[in-house]
């Protein structure tokens, strides 16, 4: 949710000035955010739309006091959305951000705010729906001016705002291919990437997990997907978004001739998940027959996400109704 609320608020405000990076806007956000961090004071007249890290990393100090009411309630939102609250304003500005972003999906929202708006309405539909509600090429190829403050930034700064220390994972260090499974479709590891680019230096590669860097200097496209490997349903919000997300980057790629490769950190749970959805979407197989194949084609395939498991029978039974009609 934080992060969605901050990589939301700066992508809105490229969007809604028709540009291909951050803006001075969201590059002075940012400032009050790092600045924080380093234990220096907001401006007394903080305004709301450079207020969002600084709402994210405050969460006892609370706004300066001679902010404006939209941004007292701009802080009020967010701390209380992070704690488990509904997303609420009292504030007519930020409320009508609210209303805007929990009616329309994210580009849509953005589109139809004014631009003073923008800002507003892409931190709210970060912040209620994540960095998932926000599709992965808006958020992905958005940068710094520079080019060097990327998603990845924003993930880090976002931990740092909350306190939160990035989890250390298990890591086999075992390359996993890449092997291409499908025609065009390439699948590996996090240590099979470079193995990929060697061979595909123009290709796209398609990152369901943090790719620690590995993926920079990529002459081809890259995109990172939000997915969180976890078998609570409430760990993916935007779970089928995500993953339409993910399929029509992989089609689109397929079908204009373009190399693509996906992978996750370990090439099996996440990695398998999307396969098990490609080859039902393909070959009208059921979630069975779709597991059987993709565990024959990618043997890393991985079962143990009960949630995502759901996730393949609801949309094998939903592509069988849908070939029946």
């Amino acid at each position: 949710m934080a992060m969605g609320a901050i990589t939301g608020a700066m992508v809105a405000d490229a969007r809604a000035h028709s540009s291909p990076t951050w803006t001075e806007t969201s590059l002075t956000a940012l400032g009050h955010g790092e600045s924080l961090l380093s234990g220096h004071p907001l401006p007394i007249d903080l305004p709301p739309e450079v207020a969002v890290p600084a709402a994210i990393g405050s969460s006892t100090a609370g706004p300066p006091l001679l902010a404006d009411g939209a941004t007292i309630a701009l802080f009020e939102t967010i701390r209380g959305a992070l704690d488990g609250d509904a997303v609420v304003a009292s504030d007519p500005t930020v409320a009508k951000a609210i209303d805007i972003a929990s009616s329309l999906p994210f580009i849509a929202a953005v589109d139809s705010a004014s631009d003073e708006l923008a800002v507003l309405v892409g931190a709210m539909s970060g912040l209620s729906g994540g960095i998932g509600s926000i599709p992965a090429r808006l958020a992905c190829t958005t940068v710094a001016p520079d080019g060097r403050q990327g998603r990845r930034y924003l993930s880090g700064l976002t931990l740092r705002l909350l306190g939160i220390e990035r989890p250390l994972w298990y890591d086999p260090r075992r390359r996993r291919g890449p092997k291409e499974v499908l025609p065009g479709l390439w699948l590996s590891n996090l240590y099979g990437v470079n193995g990929f680019m060697e061979a595909q230096p123009h290709g796209l590669v398609l990152s369901l997990c943090d790719d620690e860097g590995r993926v920079d200097g990529h002459e081809g496209e890259h995109l990172t997907f939000h997915l969180e490997d976890a078998p609570n349903s409430d760990a993916n919000p935007n779970l089928v978004n995500v993953l339409d997300d993910v399929l029509t980057e992989i089609a689109e790629a397929r079908g204009s001739g373009h190399p693509v490769l996906l992978h996750c950190r370990h090439g099996a749970s996440r990695t398998g998940l999307v396969l098990r959805l490609i080859l039902i979407d393909e070959l009208g197989l059921d979630a069975e027959a779709a597991l059987m194949e993709a565990q024959c084609i990618w043997p890393h395939t991985s079962t143990w996400n009960k949630a995502w498991n759901r996730e393949v029978e609801r949309r094998a039974a939903t592509h069988s109704r849908s070939v029946e009609s």
